[in-house]
Formats: structure tokens, sequence, C-alpha cells
């Protein structure tokens, strides 16, 4: 069973730039076959402009328009860890070229956030803790809870 991740961002970076830049900056990731799909032994990602009824659902929810969608698909039931790094590494260097971003799982629960600058962690979601971000992030943020307006 897959399990799905979606980052959804402001950003003036397209589709082709994001994953240039994923590929080029995280170790371990291999380009697929049709050069749309970037993968690792753990996961696969894509990325896409979002779909209007996804600007429309997170401009409600969380007051800005995602540009770009990035989809984290945990896709091998074995090393869990290397996926939560690769897809935190990801995520951080995408954050570097957005405005506004969210990352969701299962496109409604919030793993985090960053809105008008402020980067936060949901500590309802048990995917990271507090300790394991302080030793990886150099980034400020806070840990705490983030109810979904989603759901």
């Amino acid at each position: 069973m897959a399990l799905e991740y979606t980052l959804e961002l402001s950003t003036k970076s397209t589709p082709t730039q994001t994953m240039d830049a994923l590929a080029s900056n995280i170790k371990g990731l291999t380009w697929g076959k049709d050069m749309f799909v970037l993968f690792d032994p753990t996961s696969t990602i894509c990325t896409t402009n979002s779909p209007e009824i996804t600007q429309k659902v997170i401009g409600r929810g969380f007051g800005f328009i995602p540009d770009l969608s990035v989809e984290f698909r945990f896709i091998s039931n074995s090393d869990y860890d290397r996926f939560k790094k690769t897809m935190l590494q990801a995520t951080m260097l995408l954050l570097e070229h957005a405005q506004d971003a969210v990352l969701l799982f299962n496109g409604e629960t919030i793993v985090l956030q960053r809105l008008d600058g402020q980067l936060a962690f949901n500590s309802g979601y048990h995917m990271w803790d507090d300790d394991w971000l302080k030793s990886r992030l150099t980034v400020p943020f806070e840990w705490r809870p983030l109810p979904s307006p989603l759901l």
C-alpha cells in the first residue's frame, strides 16, 4: 500500500525546474524512463501545476493559491526513515523558492505548513518529532498542533 503526501506551493518555479532542482540536489534520486518521475528505492516524486480545484480548496482553507503540486509516494514497505528524510530534504529545498506552502497526507491532514514566512510542523502528526527535526533543520520552525481546515 502506497502512502501519498502532497506539497502544495505558491512559487514561480515550473514543474520542470522543480524536478531538475530535486534531481540535482538530493542524493539517490534517479529519473524514471519517461523523465517525468524521480524515484529511489522507497519513493516516487512527481510534479504538476496545481489543478484549479486544488487551488480553490487550498485558497479557501489556507489563504494562498498554490501554483505547484509535488507528490511524494512511499512505495515500498521498507525503510520508512529514508522516505521521511528524502521528503523532508525535498520539501525544505523547494521552500527556498516558494512563498506559502502546505504538505498534506492523503490530501487533508497537515504535516507541515509555511504561511506568511512561519514554518510549523504538526505535533499531532507523528512522522517526525521535535528532536529529530532540530537535528536536521537549520531554519526556525514551530512544533505545534495544526488542525486541518480541510477536515
